[in-house]
């Protein structure tokens, strides 16, 4: 997906999909998730969760177990941000085809590393996702 917003608002929709978060709590899980790989930084993120909520994408959300105290404002999809993950995700799935990305990548990766880096590679995958 060559727009970084789409890319980004599939990441932030998919991760209140289930759940109201706040800023800070998106961008840690998007650390967490992507294993450090991707770092969103804080302007990034509260400016997109800025325009998504002008957009009616999203929307505030008051929970109650969260401490009176607390500054965090919490955010949920709203119906029109739930069909554009549903058209998102589509599209992802159309445009990019995510698994030809993935093995034409590892084509070439073995390519230009050739096979010993390749091997390892493979270690680190099955090392990753799969033990």
């Amino acid at each position: 997906m060559r727009n970084t917003q789409g890319f980004l608002k599939l990441l932030l929709f998919s991760l209140m999909e289930d759940q109201p978060r706040y800023g800070y709590e998106l961008i840690k899980e998007i650390e967490d998730e992507s294993r450090g790989y991707l770092r969103p930084g804080q302007g990034t993120i509260y400016g997109a969760l800025e325009r998504l909520e002008e957009e009616g994408k999203i929307e505030e959300v008051d929970l109650e177990e969260d401490n009176e105290d607390s500054n965090r404002q919490y955010y949920g999809l709203t119906e029109a941000g739930r069909e554009e993950l549903k058209e998102l995700r589509e599209k992802c799935e159309e445009k990019i085809n995510p698994v030809d990305q993935i093995i034409g990548s590892m084509y070439i990766y073995r390519f230009l590393a050739g096979n010993d880096e390749f091997e390892i590679l493979l270690n680190e995958i099955r090392e990753e996702f799969f033990d």
